[in-house]
């Protein structure tokens, strides 16, 4: 007897350790053939194209827990912050009890299937879709925004037109919008700034150093033509792919002026350092160019030069 089950134990170790195909967790596949909803993968249900669309990464699949009324599904990490879960229903969970006896908000169509619309149920930051279909079957597509100013149920919304395809009576999936390119694209930072608009603000126009800021940036330095007042080298950055806010990485403008015809946020002190200034100005949702100066000497002066350099900028960027 003993020799029979340690063989079986082996082989049901080998059969865990298998389970699991490109690096995401699976349910085990032993057993009858599924069909329907209970074949589908949560963590599979994107193709690449669509996870670079809605910036999703880092799947986590997780299992049902019947006793605490949670279906298995997936989580994905939003770029952007926040995340999408993606939960599909066994039969001895309904979507009543998951919810809890809530109430949807409101529904809206999309893929061929009517969605209805929780949030708040737990927090207001929470979005839950759910499609429940003639069995009592059910899929839920959640996601969140912590942000305070943002949309909770926005990647959520972007995600069910590709889910749908996926399930009973769901039109095919569109192709993923084309990603939208940067306004800042191919511009050379260091053309910011011609040697005589250098010269006109105190700085060398000779002195044009380009640097690059990782996949999606660069930026160009400048230094001053007399160091004598206290100023340092001032450089203008574009980044392509981060927003204005990402970028400030929660810090609040101190002031916002009009330069150039152009917009500008005020950082005075960025990351609480007295001496150093930042402005900068959204060319997009997702991309920014910023200008910064310091004098370590003089405080009160310390904005004065990327101020100066502002309108010239300006001039050069592709309108928001």
């Amino acid at each position: 007897m003993f020799r029979r089950i340690v063989p079986l134990a082996a082989l049901l170790l080998l059969t865990a350790c298998t389970s699991q195909v490109g690096g995401i967790p699976r349910p085990a596949q032993d057993g009858p053939v599924l069909t329907g909803l209970a074949a589908l993968q949560p963590c599979e249900l994107f193709t690449p194209e669509q996870l670079a669309f809605l910036e999703l990464s880092d799947p986590q699949y997780y299992p049902a827990e019947v006793r605490r009324k949670i279906p298995h599904g997936c989580r994905f990490t939003v770029e952007s912050g926040g995340g999408l879960d993606i939960g599909i229903s066994t039969p001895e969970i309904t979507v009543r009890e998951y919810m809890a006896g809530a109430v949807s908000d409101a529904s809206f169509e999309a893929g061929g299937l009517p969605w209805q619309v929780y949030q708040g149920v737990v927090l207001e930051s929470l979005c839950d879709l759910v499609v429940e279909f003639p069995d009592q079957s059910w899929v839920r597509v959640g996601s969140s925004d912590f942000s305070g100013d943002g949309d909770p149920c926005r990647v959520a919304k972007l995600a069910v037109p590709f889910l749908a395809g996926k399930l009973p009576g769901g039109a095919p999936a569109p192709p993923p919008p084309p990603k939208q390119e940067s306004p800042l694209a191919g511009q050379d930072p260091c053309t910011a700034l011609t040697a005589p608009e250098a010269e006109q603000i105190g700085l060398l126009g000779s002195s044009a150093k380009p640097f690059e800021l990782g996949e999606s940036g660069k930026g160009c330095e400048w230094s001053p033509a007399d160091e004598s007042g206290g100023l340092e080298d001032i450089t203008v950055t574009f980044q392509n792919d981060e927003s204005i806010d990402d970028a400030a990485l929660g810090e609040k403008p101190d002031a916002e002026e009009d330069l150039g015809g152009r917009r500008w946020l005020i950082y005075d002190k960025p990351a609480d350092i007295d001496g150093m200034c930042r402005v900068a100005s959204a060319t997009s949702e997702k991309s920014h160019v910023s200008i910064s100066s310091s004098n370590f000497v003089d405080a009160a002066k310390t904005c004065e030069l990327a101020k100066a350099a502002a309108p010239l900028v300006a001039a050069k960027l592709p309108r928001s």
